[in-house]
């Protein structure tokens, strides 16, 4: 099976399963020890230490908040929430939850908590039911968090409770529209908006493309990103077909015969989950010459291995910066290989998102203190928050400007990545998708 470390997730349609996000650096943790490095050279074998904070690579957004040796956490308890789909007839996404544990108990054991408090992890699973999300949220509110950590919840309904209480929504999966525009939601991911975005960009910069098919599921804020794409590629000239398709069971070979139809020189297809593989195959099949781009849901590792040869040459976003040498992707993978065990987490599949929530939440309630972590200090410092670095992504500034219309999103860029024998190898810097909608 092929090796992706360090994957995050940006988007799901209502049935859609988290997006992927390899890093790249070769083959950490598949039956090695994993070497860390930085862009100054090898740090340490963190196999052949005993705690991960003897090896943290310097850069880390951790870096300066390491305990002299590592520490576990004994006073009292601060209580942080997640609502995440855990289960559901549609979709289940439990390895968030799991990444919150796996981060969680890092931070417990090692780091001391927060100022010698211990997270405490209130955990709670919408079933794909907008009834369980809001009553999620009441449970966050009796339970006293001091925050909720996002994963995925299609419906969103339960972020307005949160909003009624004044308590802090941070990271995820920004899926729902209310994920992406509550004044109490703070997103490191651009979603379906930046996915689409960043790869009409890339189809106007890199492929000069005069005519371009998109095709979505019909689920509103889908469609809204599926918009966001048209608009700007119709902005610049380009000639836009708009492919629609049930939210489940959709027919993806019919979508992509009506969308090669016109020789578009490239495709765009919002799909995820059961819909990425048929995707591919199906536009191998047709021998089509559009450049296929997908979300980076279709880079999961078990889909990747199921498109065979169908996923060389497409092109998926990211949201990160490939390479061991990124400081924040090797720690991930280090704590990953150690802690992940506990759990029966797999590093590379979806939680990511939710590992970077939590880590970046970290290092707000650090600056903050524990005894002044209430929800209205974390709200006060996220939306503060100007190119604050982001656990392995790009800086957030949570000023409600980055991607007009949805104040939410606080780090909206772009990278993406093409499968070239069965390795995703980067084909573009930082996209600023902000940039591209007025």
């Amino acid at each position: 099976m092929r090796r992706f470390a360090a994957l995050t997730a940006m988007v799901a349609v209502a049935v859609g399963a988290a997006c992927s996000e390899p890093t790249g650096g070769g083959d950490p943790g598949a039956g090695g020890p994993l070497t860390t490095t930085t862009q100054v050279g090898l740090v340490r074998d963190c196999s052949k230490v005993g705690t991960i904070v003897e090896c943290v690579p310097a850069g880390s957004i951790i870096s300066d908040l390491l305990p002299p040796q590592a520490t576990r956490a004994t006073g009292t308890p601060i209580k942080i929430g997640t609502i995440n789909q855990d289960t559901g007839a549609a979709a289940a996404f439990p390895e968030l939850t799991v990444a919150d544990k796996v981060a969680f108990e890092f931070i417990n054991t090692e780091l001391d908590g927060l100022d010698g408090h211990p997270l405490e992890l209130i955990t709670c699973d919408t079933r794909f039911s907008p009834d369980l999300s809001l009553q999620c949220a009441q449970q966050m509110v009796d339970e006293d968090v001091i925050a909720v950590v996002g994963g995925i919840d299609i419906w969103g309904d339960g972020i307005k409770v949160l909003e009624d209480n004044g308590i802090p929504y941070v990271g995820g999966i920004p899926v729902s529209f209310n994920a992406a525009r509550s004044p109490v939601s703070f997103q490191f991911s651009g979603g379906t908006w930046g996915a689409v975005l960043g790869e009409a960009k890339y189809a106007v910069d890199e492929l000069a493309a005069e005519r371009v098919s998109i095709i979505h599921a019909e689920f509103a804020p889908i469609t809204d990103a599926a918009e966001y794409g048209r608009r700007y590629l119709e902005g610049v000239g380009v000639d836009v077909k708009v492919v629609t398709v049930p939210p489940i069971g959709a027919d993806m070979v019919s979508a992509i015969n009506e969308a090669g139809e016109g020789d578009p020189d490239a495709i765009i297809a919002l799909t995820a989950d059961s819909g990425c593989v048929p995707t591919m195959e199906t536009a191998k099949q047709l021998e089509l010459d559009a450049v296929l781009m997908l979300t980076g849901a279709c880079a999961a590792p078990k889909i990747i291995d199921s498109a065979g040869d169908a996923v060389e040459g497409r092109i998926f976003n990211l949201e990160a910066e490939l390479g061991d040498e990124y400081p924040d992707n090797a720690l991930y993978q280090a704590i990953g290989d150690k802690y992940g065990p506990l759990f029966d987490y797999e590093v590379q599949g979806a939680g990511t998102v939710s590992f970077r929530a939590v880590m970046n939440l970290y290092v707000a309630l650090r600056a903050i203190g524990a005894d002044a972590a209430t929800p209205a200090a974390i709200l006060d410092h996220f939306r503060n928050a100007k190119d604050a670095p982001s656990f392995f992504g790009h800086p957030y500034t949570c000023d409600g400007k980055q991607l007009a219309g949805l104040p939410a999103l606080c780090a909206p860029q772009q990278t993406l990545g093409r499968i070239e024998n069965g390795t995703v190898v980067p084909v573009s810097d930082w996209i600023d998708v902000g940039a591209l909608v007025s």
